[in-house]
């Protein structure tokens, strides 16, 4: 999927078109989720109001006209989150890509600005059996279907006891959402699926597995992270669970579309992005690849 042609020179467009242009070229060429579209637009549209705020006057009506005061206006004047700012600047590298401007292809103006604390967290494989293998009752379901089955913290307190199939090894899961968010299937991890034998033995169809509520859940994992031995130093929150599954999973040779459909992302691109497979980590891959497949000499190489 290459850059778009030049846009033709004339009268300017105003910005909110040129995003809707971008967004709609986006939907026709990739396989990008209906989500991250929508949080793509988004991040777009509200480029000119957050110009203002870090100081910008210009009124820029097309996306060539940005410069690298404009975008250094952005990533300095404003207070980021780590998480929000790499998903803002991603969609305005994209959009400035597809446009044309050679602003996208300076890779300095789109790394993480200096100080920024990262809300990103991954357990090692080690740290994450020493929370479950240290945890007990409660704790350990809510380990087991974070950590080894990748669910969100609002997804394991919507389970309900019909929501698990021991007959086919699998989970109904209800995704994030006001309203309810939408089901998928997805198998149980093996030490899961012996936890919830024992846990659900007695229970009625429609009570929940873990009758708790957020702050709840959150406080019991706190203390499941202190009496495994993981230390008052290493904080884990759900999102860690959930992303180091992510990574670990990857790591152990699930491809990223399954992955996707595991974790109930609407498309690769924020998979990718969530379990941290950046540029490093791609090299390494792609460096493993070129030593099992050993080239040697062809006709025209050298050995």
């Amino acid at each position: 999927m290459g850059p778009r042609e030049q846009p033709a020179v004339g009268r300017p467009r105003a910005w909110a078109r040129q995003v809707e242009e971008f967004v709609a070229w986006k939907r026709a060429e990739s396989d990008v989720g209906s989500e991250w579209l929508r949080r793509m637009g988004w991040e777009l549209h509200r480029v000119p109001k957050l110009l203002v705020r870090a100081g910008v006057t210009d009124q820029h009506r097309r996306s060539a006209r940005l410069s690298i005061t404009d975008v250094n206006a952005l990533r300095a004047g404003l207070r980021w989150q780590r998480s929000t700012f790499l998903v803002h600047f991603a969609a305005l590298r994209q959009f400035l890509r597809w446009s044309g401007s050679p602003l996208a292809d300076r890779s300095i103006l789109w790394r993480l600005p200096a100080g920024q604390t990262s809300h990103r967290r991954w357990l090692t494989k080690q740290h994450l059996h020493r929370l479950y293998a240290g945890s007990t009752g409660r704790a350990r379901i809510l380990v087991g279907l974070e950590g080894l089955n990748g669910l969100r913290r609002v997804e394991v307190l919507r389970l309900r006891v019909r929501d698990v199939s021991l007959e086919n090894d699998t989970l109904a899961v209800r995704g994030k959402g006001g309203r309810g968010g939408k089901w998928r299937t997805i198998p149980i991890h093996p030490a899961v699926r012996r936890d919830l034998v024992a846990w659900i033995k007695g229970q009625e169809l429609d009570d929940p597995i873990l009758p708790l509520s957020r702050s709840g859940a959150d406080l019991l994992l706190r203390r499941a992270a202190l009496t495994s031995g993981l230390g008052p130093g290493l904080r884990v929150s759900h999102h860690d669970l959930r992303r180091t599954f992510g990574r670990l999973a990857h790591e152990a040779g699930m491809d990223l579309v399954q992955l996707k459909n595991l974790l109930g992302h609407a498309s690769v691109e924020m998979t990718v992005h969530y379990i941290g497979l950046d540029t490093a980590r791609m090299r390494e891959g792609l460096g493993r690849f070129a030593r099992f497949v050993r080239l040697g000499s062809y006709p025209g190489g050298s050995a």
